[in-house]
């Protein structure tokens, strides 16, 4: 990725810092954390949420001394424990931190909705921007279908719009209500951009996209086919983030990721992106979009007691610049 600036993502969360390495007058690293709370404020916690090394230092120990030093920080905090992704085809990183004691938790699932034509959303349902007058049934919602997911703290009115205020590349025009005939809520999403904190890339492209972009290449001559982006070119996403919907309403769902995926369309986007722990619903609703869907695991490691179970996981978009 290119950061756009290390530190702005962190002024997304209350509690953060971030700890560099110098070797020889010159930044060699940096790790930075944040601390966060279960709902009932009753236990500490903190998310790591990078290491960085430059490639000239690595293999140095330099990132194994991070990691003791924001551990040291969350310990000083009086976290119980700390957790961080890792992408799953980053062995090395796998390799660090299972070394350091880390256990493997939970796996999350990141399915990708290549947004190369419109799609042709049911009439049957509203959908517009919410009015901020309303937002109470939007949060009820998200609320009610994040109920019982580990790491959620549910909304309020008021938290959430700030939440849609202050994460760079949100904001209420970015974050859609359906409604249905009977004018009750029935799903609600919205879009993050946030290309403003960092572009992605593949530094190394899986084999799979490899594979899948040859065969769509030579199907590209006879009809309109998905883009993939090939190793070192930036590929501009979407998120989608704080969906819910009435699961007796699935179709609602549905048709709200058409809408979105034609506003990806029209601002020459290349995907539309969730992050999904797997018993999440929305899963098998994107998958009628045939989206290509990879795997971040999460690792944590205890400073107190036995870890809590981590199933089903929610997924703070704001730990979601890698």
């Amino acid at each position: 990725m290119d950061k756009k600036d290390i530190i702005t993502r962190y002024k997304m969360y209350d509690n953060w810092d971030v700890f560099v390495a110098e070797e020889g007058g010159k930044v060699a690293g940096w790790i930075g954390l944040t601390l966060k709370t279960t709902p009932e404020q009753k236990e500490k916690y903190v998310y790591i949420t990078e290491v960085m090394v430059d490639p000239a230092f690595q293999r140095t120990g330099i990132a194994t001394r991070l990691i003791k030093e924001a551990e040291k920080k969350a310990q000083e905090m009086e976290a119980a424990y700390a957790y961080c992704y890792i992408y799953e085809p980053n062995k090395a990183s796998r390799f660090l931190f299972e070394k350091m004691g880390y256990s493997e938790m939970r796996s999350i699932k990141f399915p990708g909705i290549s947004t190369y034509k419109k799609l042709d959303v049911p009439p049957e349902y509203s959908i517009k921007p919410v009015d901020t007058k309303k937002i109470n049934d939007a949060v009820n919602l998200i609320n009610e279908y994040n109920s019982g997911f580990r790491h959620f703290m549910p909304f309020t009115a008021q938290t959430f719009g700030s939440r849609l205020r202050f994460i760079p590349g949100y904001g209420p025009e970015n974050f859609w209500t359906v409604r249905d005939k009977e004018n009750k809520i029935a799903a609600c999403a919205g879009l993050w951009d946030s290309s403003g904190l960092a572009h992605l890339y593949y530094a190394r492209e899986p084999a799979a996209m490899k594979m899948m972009a040859s065969v769509f290449g030579a199907l590209s001559h006879i009809t309109k086919v998905p883009e993939f982006p090939a190793e070192g070119e930036h590929f501009r996403v979407l998120y989608i983030v704080d969906y819910a919907f009435d699961k007796r309403q699935n179709d609602a769902m549905l048709a709200l990721l058409k809408h979105l995926n034609n506003i990806s369309f029209d601002r020459r986007q290349d995907f539309l992106m969730a992050m999904t722990d797997p018993e999440d619903d929305l899963l098998a609703i994107t998958k009628k979009l045939k989206p290509q869907t990879e795997t971040w695991n999460v690792f944590a490691r205890s400073f107190e007691r036995e870890l809590p179970v981590f199933s089903p996981f929610y997924v703070d978009i704001r730990d979601m610049i890698p």
